[in-house]
């Protein structure tokens, strides 16, 4: 599910402040969100240990969407707006009716609300609120930052890479089946076992179907016999265990060769030469990699999620075609 961060101011409990936070949260963006099935929160939501601002400045970078409250034209909101916008990230603005937005934000999207009866029965700023997030979506979520023209482009591959500390938290099946449905030319899966991609409906047909329409999907699986595998497991992570592995890539190699079912433009081979220090899926426009770690599960490792312009996305898709010939089929004399 997708996550959105609410910049909000909030007061202290029980000031007028917070009672119009509050209502604006619960009565207009709360309900707008839950239509597009999108978490929100705000940061007195957040319950983390570890210092409050560092966890705002991490949500802001890394969830899909930014709402912002300007009523009040509390200082702190429109500084992590400017976070928000100089880090190219969605942003929708909340302001209330008979208040002007500055002149430099003026052209952002913007939702005037009041907080009478009627227009929140008719739910006609939830309605509003659900046709900026149509717009982002059909926009693929991409926004640019106002001063990316005036960066540099190492600048800019930076800003261009989403990192999140624990993979579980990218998203569910759904968000890592549309990096599938994003292919055009190139879908590329590497990794040990690749069985999360069993768990995801639907996507033994959706990759089938890539397959069909003339995308090349090349897929690389760890070889049961790599004399690495045992060295990447840690037996002290009662999942971990090398025989157990060895069955689950056996029984996914199958399940990938089912999917292709003869079909040319769907590749697999089984990766005996090299160590996979990372578990990569890349499209035309986008990689995704985990790393691997030793200390604990997949789950808990950390994602870097980069758009094509990232000097990252180029080094996967490097360390991708390095293992592949690797692992190319000896030809028969």
């Amino acid at each position: 599910m997708k996550k959105c961060f609410v910049i909000s101011p909030i007061g202290k409990e029980g000031s007028p402040e917070r009672e119009h936070a509050d209502d604006v949260y619960d009565f207009i963006i709360k309900p707008a969100m839950e239509e597009c099935g999108i978490n929100p929160f705000r940061s007195d939501h957040l319950h983390e240990p570890g210092k409050i601002s560092e966890q705002m400045f991490r949500s802001i970078v890394t969830e899909d969407l930014c709402i912002a409250v300007l009523t009040g034209h509390n200082p702190n909101v429109f500084y992590e707006l400017a976070v928000a916008q100089c880090a190219s990230r969605p942003v929708i603005i909340l302001m209330e009716k008979g208040n002007l937005l500055p002149f430099d934000i003026r052209d952002l999207r913007c939702v005037y609300y009041d907080l009478k009866p009627r227009p929140l029965a008719e739910k006609q700023y939830v309605n509003e609120i659900i046709g900026h997030v149509k717009n982002l979506e059909a926009a693929n979520w991409k926004t640019s930052s106002p001063i990316n023209a005036f960066l540099g482009s190492s600048m800019r591959g930076e800003q261009e890479a989403k990192f999140f500390p624990r993979s579980m938290d990218f998203g569910t099946h759904d968000t890592w089946l549309e990096l599938i449905h994003q292919s055009r030319e190139v879908c590329e899966l590497l990794g040990i076992t690749l069985g999360v991609w069993k768990r995801g409906k639907g996507f033994a047909r959706d990759l089938a179907k890539k397959g069909q329409d003339g995308t090349l999907v090349r897929v690389l699986i760890m070889h049961e016999e790599n004399p690495a595998l045992p060295e990447l497991i840690n037996h002290l992570i009662p999942e971990e265990n090398l025989e157990s592995i060895r069955r689950k890539i056996g029984e996914m190699h199958q399940f990938f060769s089912d999917i292709a079912g003869g079909d040319s433009k769907i590749q697999i081979r089984k990766l005996l030469h090299g160590c996979p220090h990372f578990q990569i899926t890349r499209n035309d426009d986008r990689v995704v990699f985990v790393q691997y770690l030793y200390s604990d599960k997949s789950g808990y490792s950390p994602l870097w999620d980069c758009a094509k312009s990232s000097p990252l996305y180029s080094s996967m898709a490097a360390e991708f075609e390095s293992l592949w010939e690797a692992n190319k089929p000896a030809v028969s004399a």
